[in-house]
Order: C-alpha cells, then sequence, then structure tokens
C-alpha cells in the first residue's frame, strides 16, 4: 500500500466500489444475485412460518378426512350386514361398488380439493399481493 497525498492514510489498491463482475478476496460482499430486484418479493420468515403452518393444517385436515374413509370399510364390513349381502348392481354388494369406484371417485376429489385450497392458501399468505394493492391505492393518492 502506498500512503496517500496526506501522508496518513495508506491509499487502498481499488479506489470506489467495486463493480458488479469483481470480487475482492476475503471480502464478505453480497453478489448482485442476493439483492431483490424491483419486480421480485421477499416474503419475511415470519410470513413463510405462517403460510408453513396454515399448508400443513390442510394436510392433516384432508389426512383425517382420508384415514376415516378407509377405516370405514371395514367397520361397516364388521357392523352392517346389508353391507356386503344386499345387491345393488346384479351381484355387486354395496361395499364392492363403493370400493371399486366410489373410493376413487371419492379420493379424486379430496385431492383437487386440498391442491386448490393449498394453493389458495398459499396465493394469499405469500408473494406479490401486497404490491399490487399498494400500486392501485398510491394511484388514486395521486389523483
Amino acid at each position: 500500500m502506498k500512503p496517500s497525498s496526506a501522508g496518513s492514510t495508506p491509499e487502498s489498491p481499488h479506489p470506489g466500489p467495486p463493480s458488479a463482475g469483481e470480487h475482492r478476496a476475503g471480502a464478505d460482499f453480497p453478489a448482485d444475485s442476493d439483492f431483490p430486484s424491483d419486480n421480485e418479493v421477499r416474503d419475511t420468515p415470519a410470513e413463510v412460518d405462517a403460510a408453513f403452518r396454515a399448508q400443513r393444517g390442510v394436510a392433516l385436515a384432508y389426512f383425517v378426512v382420508f384415514l376415516v374413509l378407509v377405516a370405514a370399510f371395514p367397520v361397516l364390513t364388521m357392523t352392517l350386514q346389508w353391507w356386503t349381502q344386499a345387491r345393488v348392481f346384479g351381484d355387486l354388494s354395496p361395499g364392492f361398488v363403493a370400493a371399486a369406484g366410489g373410493l376413487y371417485l371419492v379420493f379424486a376429489i379430496i385431492g383437487i380439493a386440498a391442491a386448490r385450497l393449498s394453493a389458495s392458501v398459499e396465493s394469499r399468505m405469500l408473494g406479490g399481493q401486497h404490491g399490487l394493492d399498494d400500486d392501485s391505492a398510491a394511484g388514486e393518492e395521486l389523483k
């Protein structure tokens, strides 16, 4: 290092701020990609944690519904005689019809409902919904 014109403080070999592509060894400068762009939305850790808890609640609720439906078949078979002995379509019992086709339909409905609810929760709790509201509110204040 060479002394500055004042003689008391040394000059840095790299005067001024570093350029975008320049990286100094040993310096802890964040990369340009670490900074949010104007269009990028950053969620706070508290928002992400709240969204995670909400998603976990949705998943647990739908798992309980799934578990109840699956557990209902052995219970119905052991408790209700007509569940296995009655005939609805030819020689098919209500239990067989429900297991052969009804469960697939119900599970598809449950899966679609869970996916839509999860997506809705995530879109409401995380992301860029703040920017849209702020822009419209700012535009109204300027008028």
